[in-house]
C-alpha cells in the first residue's frame, strides 16, 4: 500500500507525462495542417494550371477562325465547350475569358487576384505552347517579359508577392 507522499508523487509523475504526450502530439498537429495546407496549395495550383490548358483549347475550338471577337464566359458556356465548374479558380473567384485588348487575334484566360506566390512561379514555369499558341503573361497588367516559360530566377521575382492577378494570352 502506498503512503501519502508517494501517492502524490506518482501522481506528479504521471502529471509531468501526460503533459509530455500532449506537447508531442500538439507538434504532431502543427505539422501535420502545415503539411496538409502545402498538399493542398499543390493540388489547387494543378488543377488551375489543368483548367487554364483546358479553357485555351476549347476556344479555340470554338474560335477556329482566329477572330476572337465576342468571346465572353457566358458564349463558351453557351456553346457547350465549358461549364461553369471549368471557369472556377480553385483559389477563389473565377477565371474570365475575353479578347485581348490589343488585337482580337488573341484571347486572355484571366485569374482573379489571389493566385499565391508559389503557384504564381509554377504557372509562370508551364510551357503553354510554341509562339503559334501562346503569347505573352501579365501579373496585374504588367507583361512578363519571355522567353517563355519564364526561368526560375525571373519567375520568382515578379511572383515575389502573393495574391496575383495573372492574364494569359494565347493566339
Amino acid at each position: 500500500m502506498l503512503n501519502r507522499n508517494e501517492k502524490h508523487n506518482q501522481s506528479g509523475r504521471s502529471m509531468i507525462e501526460m503533459l509530455g504526450v500532449l506537447a508531442i502530439v500538439g507538434v504532431l498537429s502543427a505539422g501535420g495542417i502545415a503539411g496538409y495546407s502545402m498538399a493542398m496549395q499543390s493540388y489547387k495550383g494543378t488543377q488551375l494550371t489543368e483548367k487554364i490548358g483546358l479553357i485555351a483549347t476549347r476556344v479555340r475550338t470554338v474560335y477556329k477562325t482566329g477572330d476572337y471577337t465576342g468571346i465572353s464566359n457566358a458564349n463558351m458556356i453557351n456553346s457547350g465547350k465549358l461549364s461553369s465548374n471549368d471557369l472556377q479558380n480553385p483559389f477563389g473567384g473565377d477565371l474570365t475569358v475575353r479578347v485581348a485588348s490589343t488585337s482580337t487575334a488573341h484571347f486572355v484566360v484571366e485569374t482573379t487576384a489571389n493566385i499565391p506566390a508559389d503557384t504564381c512561379v509554377d504557372l509562370l514555369e508551364t510551357n503553354w505552347g510554341d509562339s503559334g499558341v501562346f503569347h505573352a503573361v501579365f501579373i496585374n497588367d504588367t507583361l512578363v517579359d519571355g522567353p517563355y516559360p519564364v526561368a526560375t530566377a525571373a519567375a520568382i521575382s515578379s511572383c515575389k508577392t502573393g495574391n496575383k492577378k495573372i492574364s494569359f494570352t494565347f493566339k
